[in-house]
């Protein structure tokens, strides 16, 4: 792995963990559960693995996630028609987790720089990985607070 990629690589692990800790002891209906107008566990989850598969799939993946399309960004709950069950958010986080790591683990400098259609801090393949960690530490910080609300312990400490 080249060295500019090395500190998202950290993020992307660490977000990997964080995202299981995030649904470890939830039940699905307290997955689902909706509080005022905060989405509910269990979109933002999905939607954090839908939005990772499609960056990985930009650096070439042909990963799939059933219900990605109901989990888009920008995306709303009320366009959710089938929920998908916490164990196979899980199961896709892994999958979609392991296969943008390999990608990402292979890219070169000259792959970094290039210039991409993908949203990002910048218009480089660089920038889009950039946008992809806020993306998920964003999520992460809410599905922290969502957790507290379960009166689940905390995610890290």
């Amino acid at each position: 792995m080249i060295a500019e990629v090395q500190g998202y690589a950290l993020i992307f692990n660490s977000s990997h963990r964080l995202l299981r800790r995030a649904i470890d002891g939830l039940t699905q209906e307290q997955a689902l559960e909706r509080r005022g107008d905060a989405n509910p566990i269990l979109w933002i989850a999905a939607h954090v693995v839908s939005v990772r598969g499609s960056f990985a799939r930009a650096l070439g993946s042909d990963v799939r996630v059933a219900w990605a399309r109901q989990f888009p960004r920008g995306g709303q709950v009320q366009d959710v028609t089938d929920w998908p069950a916490l164990e196979d958010v899980r199961a896709a986080w892994d999958e979609v987790h392991a296969d943008f790591m390999t990608r990402v683990e292979a890219l070169t400098a000259e792959q970094l720089a290039a210039e991409t259609v993908l949203p990002g801090l910048d218009k480089t393949m660089l920038g889009a990985l950039g946008l992809a960690a806020l993306h998920d530490v964003y999520h992460l910080g809410q599905l922290g607070a969502a957790r507290r609300l379960h009166g689940l312990d905390r995610m890290v400490g």
